[in-house]
């Protein structure tokens, strides 16, 4: 269930993504696929000292919330960085949590 448009994170959405780069695993292995461009399960485990089921685990998580992107081609998955869900949420994060603008108050009648 990956997130498809980027531009059209709903609140939810954002926090599943926020909430999978907060883990400092996940962070370091998005990071990593990052400066790989691109590779394969096996890649990622490699870079890791934690289990083949953890990495899954931690893979799934990060696709899930739509921070990764998963290519199969014949029997390997390649992952690579959803760069626009990044570039959304470097957009939307901090329009999000600004207050609303302010509206001016209407003057109260006088009793």
């Amino acid at each position: 269930m990956a997130v498809e448009n980027a531009h059209e994170l709903d609140d939810p959405a954002l926090v599943r993504a926020l909430r999978a780069l907060g883990d400092p695993t996940r962070f370091r292995m998005v990071q990593e696929v990052a400066a790989g461009g691109e590779l394969c399960c096996g890649e990622v485990a490699e870079r890791f000292d934690v289990t083949q089921p953890t990495i899954s685990h931690h893979l799934k998580v990060l696709y899930v919330a739509g921070v990764l992107s998963v290519r199969n081609q014949g029997k390997h998955r390649y992952i690579s960085v959803n760069q626009p869900l990044l570039a959304s949420l470097a957009n939307l994060l901090p329009a999000r949590l600004m207050p609303a603008p302010q509206r001016p108050r209407l003057a109260r009648p006088r009793s």
